[in-house]
């Protein structure tokens, strides 16, 4: 089952690259994880305006990092019973 599973907020300004072989230094971002349930992606599908072409709705997926504008995260939130705290 493909679901989301977790939930984070960005807190770093820039992203940083890390070193994980002396070859391969993969960019990233400090995130801070909310506490989430997982839920299946395909009941959420038709509700996402970031997933373009529903037909082929895991493309979006294969960029990793990507910002969700906020009414898609409230759908996600929603569906994974977090509470948006917005102060």
């Amino acid at each position: 089952m493909q679901a989301f599973t977790a939930v984070g907020r960005i807190t770093d300004e820039i992203p940083y690259q890390a070193s994980m072989t002396p070859d391969f230094h993969p960019w990233r971002r400090e995130v801070s994880f909310i506490k989430a349930t997982e839920t299946p992606i395909r009941d959420l599908i038709e509700s996402l305006n970031f997933i373009k072409d529903k037909k082929y709705w895991g493309y979006p997926f294969r960029r990793g990092l990507f910002e969700v504008q906020e009414a898609d995260f409230i759908v996600i939130a929603n569906a994974m019973n977090i509470h948006i705290d917005r102060s």
